[in-house]
């Protein structure tokens, strides 16, 4: 199948590493809420603090490829 111009390139768009940072945000917050709820089983703490270890790598990626893609669309509003 051929690629259509609205296909991005990798590493241009920052929608889906945008929407993994609320994703994995929206499961921190989520594990925090049922960790102050119920007590939890010994192997919580390493699910609970994964998910917030996880947040600043995801915010790594997306932090260049999003000042990338403004850059790119500063440079040529046509793109957009």
């Amino acid at each position: 199948m051929p690629d259509s111009a609205r296909t991005p390139l990798p590493l241009t768009d920052s929608s889906a590493a945008g929407r993994l940072v609320c994703w994995i945000l929206g499961a921190a917050l989520a594990a925090t809420a049922a960790d102050l709820v119920a007590p939890m089983p010994p192997w919580w703490p390493l699910v609970w603090s994964g998910l917030w270890a996880l947040l600043p790598v995801t915010l790594a990626f997306w932090v260049p490829v999003r000042a990338r893609e403004k850059r790119r669309l500063r440079e040529d509003p046509a793109a957009a």
